[in-house]
């Protein structure tokens, strides 16, 4: 059976009930979600949709989901080790990566651990003369030093790497894979470069990191690690919108991920991290204007200014006596005009999993 697009009756049963969620929560799920998400196209051949059959999961599986990362008591913080060099000019830029996932998973706390080199017991293959490193050597080597890490604070370990990896034999390669019953992943940032696929590996090392090529290599290594977490805490790929979450078989998928979740999902995180959605919105704009994610910035502000539209409303009909200043203020607002009181208002042959 080939994929549809779920219709808003399925979106509004897999969100639940959201009466008792906070004002702005409630309206950063519902309020003017046709200018700000997209609905899931219908996937090619070689797409995530595809060739695999995702379900979609709703708000009540994301509760019944027991192996998902809580924070609790002492138990928030985020551990990322680094494995193998990070110590060339196209390298992953570390430093700034995780002051999004500090953002994005507000309240844990995120630490970038020493580097650490691969170990012999870390299985490899030969690819044209480059190691690509097995998956579970690293979550085995994550579980195995576990003891060495601060076991009161430890939520979730996760490695990160330039080297290629895959999970077995029968894959190409894999992004990023997770084990949440273990609170362990290990993700791949070796072909997020543009020129993964037009260079070799040590002819790469070589070329110079151009601007643009910075800022679409920033883009996929915060995108590939929040995703990737984001599973740790329980969220399935998404097939509700065009989300944070959706799977990725191949390039163009994995640049259709937006750098933001879907209603459905920001409802399911924000149940476990009870954030607040104003200020995490505020400082992803300006993590991203300092990092020049324009389109990033300019999304975040957008959601930003339909709150505040709502809030002028809600004022104005609290207190009638504002409509000469709010008039002045904001005198290009539809919302606010005539309003009755009492109206209700590239791609590539393999097949990676993410």
């Amino acid at each position: 059976m080939s994929f549809a697009p779920p219709d808003a009756d399925r979106i509004a049963k897999a969100l639940g009930d959201i009466t008792q969620l906070p004002k702005d929560m409630q309206m950063a799920i519902t309020n003017k979600l046709d200018r700000s998400f997209q609905p899931v196209p219908i996937p090619d051949d070689g797409d995530w949709l595809k060739q695999h059959k995702e379900t979609g999961q709703t708000m009540k599986s994301f509760e019944q989901n027991t192996s998902k990362a809580i924070p609790h008591a002492t138990y928030k913080t985020i551990y990322i080790q680094p494995v193998g060099s990070f110590d060339h000019p196209r390298a992953a830029p570390l430093n700034l990566i995780i002051q999004f996932a500090r953002a994005f998973f507000s309240g844990c706390e995120v630490e970038l651990l020493p580097i650490v080199n691969f170990t012999k017991d870390m299985k490899y293959r030969d690819i044209n003369g480059t190691r690509q490193y097995r998956t579970d050597g690293f979550h085995n080597y994550l579980s195995r030093t576990r003891h060495q890490r601060n076991t009161r604070r430890e939520l979730l370990c996760v490695a990160v790497t330039m080297a290629d990896i895959y999970p077995d034999e029968r894959w190409n390669f894999v992004y990023g894979e997770a084990q949440p019953i273990d609170g362990v992943g290990v993700y791949s940032f070796a072909r997020l470069d543009p020129l993964f696929y037009q260079e070799l590996p040590e002819q790469l090392l070589k070329i110079p990191l151009t601007n643009e090529h910075r800022i679409i290599m920033l883009r996929r290594c915060i995108k590939i690690l929040l995703h990737e977490l984001g599973h740790l805490f329980g969220l399935h790929h998404c097939i509700y919108y065009i989300c944070l979450m959706n799977g990725a078989n191949n390039e163009i998928e994995m640049d259709r991920q937006p750098l933001w979740l879907c209603p459905v999902c920001l409802r399911k995180l924000y149940s476990t991290l009870q954030f607040d959605i104003r200020h995490l919105y505020e400082t992803f704009v300006n993590l991203c204007e300092k990092y020049g994610l324009e389109d990033e910035r300019i999304w975040y502000q957008k959601r930003l200014d339909y709150y505040g539209d709502i809030r002028l409303i809600v004022n104005h009909r609290n207190n009638p006596n504002m409509e000469f200043e709010l008039a002045h203020k904001r005198p290009h607002s539809s919302l606010l005009k005539n309003l009755p009181l009492n109206k209700k208002q590239k791609p590539n042959d393999s097949v990676p999993k993410t």
